[in-house]
């Protein structure tokens, strides 16, 4: 199965001067947990997620309004993949970088969309209900599940810091 069939189509994006207090209220308005950021030709330079917003108010002492999409995702690396690229593909770079969402690009390297670990989940019981029907499928759910163990799991251990 290929990434076109389970992506989402409709994106929102950002610029990096975008201000986190713009991003929050895309990702409120729009129902997601992400937001792209793209340069001025619309190519992937970084992904901001609610967590990003939270973890920038929580550690930066400013409002949302001052801070940037740069702020948050300058020093992360941009993983992405085309439309149509298989899904297994998709899974192994979500598990190997340990992220949920992976923004898709054309073949001039443009945002056409996304791939999330929601995607994936409906996609995977979707292709399940077909295969019941024709006794074959194409995607492996045990191999979903251990991805979404991967990437959901505590990760390395931060250092801990009390409040008061």
């Amino acid at each position: 199965m290929l990434i076109k069939d389970a992506m989402s189509s409709e994106v929102v994006s950002c610029l990096a001067r975008t201000s986190l207090q713009e991003i929050a209220i895309l990702m409120w308005d729009n129902d997601c947990g992400a937001v792209p950021v793209v340069d001025d030709e619309q190519r992937p330079v970084g992904m901001v997620t609610d967590r990003d917003i939270a973890m920038a108010a929580a550690l930066q002492y400013k409002p949302l309004w001052e801070l940037t999409a740069e702020n948050v995702s300058s020093n992360k690396e941009v993983i992405c993949c085309k439309a149509s690229d298989g899904i297994a593909d998709a899974l192994g770079l979500m598990q190997k970088f340990a992220v949920r969402r992976l923004p898709i690009i054309n073949q001039y390297g443009q945002l056409t969309g996304i791939l999330s670990m929601g995607d994936i989940l409906s996609f995977t019981q979707a292709a399940r209900s077909r295969a019941k029907k024709t006794s074959n499928s194409n995607i492996d759910a045990s191999e979903v599940m251990g991805f979404l163990k991967h990437v959901s799991g505590h990760h390395k251990a931060h250092k801990v810091m009390q409040a008061g």
